[in-house]
């Protein structure tokens, strides 16, 4: 179920960009925009770059994976005002009102969507919005559970319910008029319970290092997937069967994923924060306030 992965995404997106800015006062913001844009916007550019020898649509915006990228640069963008707002109302305020309005535009713009592509550029990212916003909501959550003691059963629990209903809302995407604009949102919700989980336990229990290791460039798997897939049969692989087949396929798609890690989105890293901290620390900063 890769959409509902994508909403899992989303939740821990808000919360990664908010859980270091959570008790902070101030945002630098050429900063904290150079770094997130350079973050998402090299290895994109990249990934662009290479779909187009084996015909993969990510030239468009509509009808590929990029429409979660660009609901990513939407949210990163507004994150600054929206931490004003919530310094006057909090995020359960803005969590709140982000559901009916996403539900609105859903009913008024393509109420029998399958997925988020029918809502364009201009919408995708508000009918998604409750699922990044709660992730913010999630940050400001976790810091009180520091002492939480977390089962094996109860965390295990957790994931196999968001893995079930992620199938659930597969299957009403397949086999029903509800699709995922309708379904995610609420799924997003249970998400947002299974992850403080997650992070309580985290804390007391040390993460499976290569796991770890591969979180790393997940992004790049993300992007170069189809790219693989496509490239594939171009290559001359032995005919082992089906499963063995597919298992070529899978370690081809990895390994393709983790050069173009190397190659892309580690660099993309560097200059990133390279870029963040000049212009946290260097001239611009150094000049004084203008009248």
């Amino acid at each position: 179920a890769g959409v509902p992965a994508v909403i899992v995404f989303f939740v821990i997106s808000g919360f990664c960009i908010h859980y270091p800015f959570r008790n902070a006062r101030r945002l630098d913001l050429l900063p904290y925009l150079s770094r997130r844009y350079l973050r998402i916007g090299v290895p994109l550019v990249g990934a662009i770059l290479l779909s187009r020898p084996f015909g993969v649509n990510l030239t468009l915006f509509q009808n590929s994976i990029l429409w979660s990228l660009l609901a990513e640069l939407v949210y990163y963008t507004l994150y600054p005002v929206l931490r004003l707002i919530r310094a006057k109302v909090g995020w359960k305020c803005i969590v709140g009102a982000s559901f009916p309005l996403a539900y609105l535009a859903v009913a008024l713009v393509s109420p029998f969507a399958k997925d988020y592509s029918p809502f364009g550029p201009s919408l995708s990212w508000l009918v998604a919005a409750p699922c990044w916003l709660l992730g913010c909501l999630l940050a400001e959550k976790v810091d009180s559970e520091k002492d939480r003691a977390v089962t094996t059963t109860e965390i295990w629990s957790w994931r196999i319910a968001v893995w079930g209903l992620s199938s659930v809302a597969s299957v009403l995407r397949f086999h029903t008029p509800v699709g995922y604009p309708w379904t995610l949102n609420l799924f997003a919700l249970v998400v947002f319970f299974w992850l403080r989980v997650e992070v309580a336990g985290f804390r007391h229990s040390r993460p499976t290092r290569w796991l770890e290791w591969a979180g790393t460039w997940s992004y790049s798997v993300y992007l170069i997937h189809m790219i693989a897939n496509a490239a594939f049969p171009r290559i001359a692989s032995p005919d082992l069967g089906f499963n063995l087949n597919w298992l070529q396929k899978m370690a081809f798609i990895y390994l393709s994923s983790y050069v173009f890690y190397c190659l892309f989105e580690k660099p993309g890293h560097f200059m990133a924060r390279l870029t963040s901290r000049f212009l946290a620390d260097g001239p611009l900063k150094k000049q004084a306030p203008l009248p």
